[in-house]
């Protein structure tokens, strides 16, 4: 997948007074009054002749002639300005990197309760140890206490 080349865009704000719904291409595209709505320069062209000197065509389909004159829908084309797209501050990425969900891991403080570390793979447990420290702060690692002693473990297996 490339970049998007913002250079084949064109940046459209309606100055009028009513919405301007139009279609290219199976694609509706609404204008909103002091809106501006980027599209691309094809969808432009065809919507309202951009580009080109005879727009008879594109007032025809926006119905700007019906009953009126080419002088009439040159003063409602007046109403819009055409514009470039601006570059985003951040370059926009063609693929962008997915954020794993947090590892939830398991706390012998109780029924039921989970700690959530973000951004740490699932701890790999081989027996149920208790933590040293339960309230320890979400960033700080967890430490866990020495092996439990044979009465620790029998309450361990009762759970």
């Amino acid at each position: 997948m490339s970049a998007l080349d913002l250079s084949e865009y064109v940046r459209v704000k309606n100055n009028g007074d009513t919405d301007v719904v139009a279609r290219y291409d199976g694609k509706d595209y609404t204008f909103k009054v002091n809106q501006v709505t980027d599209v691309h320069h094809l969808a432009a062209s065809h919507i309202f002749a951009f580009g080109h000197e005879d727009k008879t065509n594109a007032f025809h389909r926006l119905g700007w002639l019906d009953g009126s004159t080419y002088a009439k829908a040159m003063e409602r084309l007046a109403d819009f300005e055409f514009g470039e797209v601006p570059s985003p501050a951040v370059p926009i990425q063609s693929a962008r990197r997915v954020k794993p969900a947090p590892a939830v891991i398991p706390m012998n403080t109780g029924a039921n309760q989970i700690r959530v570390m973000p951004d740490t793979p699932p701890a790999r447990i081989s027996s149920p140890t208790p933590l040293a420290d339960a309230d320890a702060d979400e960033g700080e690692a967890v430490q866990a206490a020495s092996p439990p002693d044979a009465s620790t473990a029998d309450e361990v297996e009762a759970l």
